[in-house]
């Protein structure tokens, strides 16, 4: 059985962290100033009747479920030139007949832009007359040798070199005087450097003028998120072959939200957690050649590879973080400890020092958080936080109530205060 082959297709499937701990409950969703907002009867969106109850599942459907979309009668597939990169950047583009604005879309941590979820808002901003711009996840090892701007999961650094595409792409003559306005749009990963960006636009470190933000279901602690996936893979992963996963998990299709839910959690946590480590795997070997770490054994001339990668697949995030990421960053940027590396990419330290117009949503039973971080996050006042009572992680990507929202990208402050 190739077991490359088997991570691919459970990667595709689950996503790296679209997955549930377990099912938190929640009916609340307010912003965090302390203004309720009921989105039932929200005036600019449609009601959220979303259905799913089981946050474990609400994840998989909704990505099991997004539409496969044609997008390549209109993007452009562009390799852009990127300054301090060591290669070309591979992104793909909608680009309008004449000045719009422009909405970059940053997805999530095993997103590529031409996947159903690389496609499917984007189709809906290209519809909108939106400029759009995709391309794949900066944490994907494909990234490691496109930028060569140091061991992968720093996501500062990473968003750093966001804002180093999006004004590569800015500068390309079909986009000079085309370009209105710019807007970002983050999903989980994505959503993470989203929110860097709105601190760097603060900051005045930009290379472009921002002037809309959406963050949706960044994770609240990375770090958490990792430790839950680490102990999934310790306690229900070996309950599992990878090829029953594979074949159950990766071809299902949803069922209706008011039939039961056809997998146990242990089994969706199992899968979640397979994935994970299978596709961290490459990820570590990258960085280990690309960066000459020598932190993984050696096999002869036939089997290196395969050697590499079995050892590789039993690190999961907080070996990779404790072994590679931090020591990386930490003898290149001086680091005092840990901390320095992990609460710069916090929620709680994010949303700190960001524009008016930031505007971020998370759903209470989102399985990849920690119920206690959710609880003081909701805590800090003057967050433009939309929190939903159901939809997993970005389980609800594909709802009437999400289209709307991100439609509210450029409106002015007042209008979405009244979301």
């Amino acid at each position: 059985m190739n077991i490359k082959k088997i991570s691919l297709v459970l990667v595709m499937a689950l996503g790296l962290l679209a997955s549930a701990a377990s099912n938190v409950s929640g009916t609340d969703a307010s912003t965090a100033s302390g203004r309720a907002f009921d989105v039932t009867t929200a005036g600019t969106l449609p009601a959220f009747n979303y259905g799913y109850t089981n946050g474990l599942y609400a994840t998989l459907a909704g990505f099991l479920a997004a539409p496969d979309v044609d997008l390549k009668s209109r993007q452009h597939e562009i390799n852009l030139n990127v300054p301090s990169f060591k290669r070309q950047v591979p992104v793909k583009a909608v680009i309008q007949n004449s000045p719009a604005p422009l909405v970059v879309i940053l997805l999530g941590i095993d997103g590529k832009a031409d996947s159903r979820l690389g496609k499917l808002w984007a189709s809906w901003y290209a519809n909108a007359g939106y400029h759009v711009l995709t391309f794949d996840s900066t944490f994907l090892p494909g990234f490691v040798k496109i930028s060569g701007h140091g061991v992968t999961g720093n996501l500062v650094a990473e968003s750093e070199r966001v804002d180093e595409i999006i004004a590569a792409f800015l500068a390309e003559p079909r986009m000079k005087n085309n370009v209105t306005k710019v807007g970002v749009v983050g999903m989980s990963y994505g959503g993470i450097q989203a929110l860097v960006l709105g601190q760097m636009a603060q900051q005045g470190r930009l290379h472009f003028k921002l002037e809309g933000l959406q963050s949706y279901s960044p994770p609240i602690n990375l770090q958490h998120s990792g430790e839950l996936i680490d102990r999934w893979y310790s306690e229900d992963r070996w309950n599992y072959t990878l090829a029953e996963l594979a074949t159950k998990i990766g071809n299902h299709k949803p069922v209706s939200a008011n039939a039961p839910v056809p997998f146990s959690d242990s089994e969706m946590r199992a899968g979640i957690a397979a994935a994970f480590h299978l596709g961290m795997a490459v990820v570590i070997m990258k960085n280990n050649e690309e960066y000459k770490l020598n932190l993984l054994p050696r096999g002869d001339t036939f089997d290196d590879q395969y050697v590499q990668f079995d050892y590789a697949a039993t690190w999961g995030f907080q070996k990779f973080l404790a072994d590679m990421a931090y020591p990386y960053w930490q003898r290149k940027l001086n680091l005092k400890g840990l901390s320095d590396f992990i609460d710069p990419i916090t929620l709680g330290h994010l949303i700190q020092n960001q524009p008016s117009y930031l505007q971020v949503v998370v759903s209470a039973d989102d399985p990849i958080n920690v119920p206690s971080d959710l609880s003081e996050i909701k805590a800090h006042a003057g967050l433009s936080l939309t929190v939903l009572p159901r939809g997993g992680h970005l389980g609800y990507v594909n709802d009437p109530w999400t289209k709307a929202k991100l439609m509210t990208l450029f409106l002015p402050e007042s209008r979405q205060a009244s979301r």
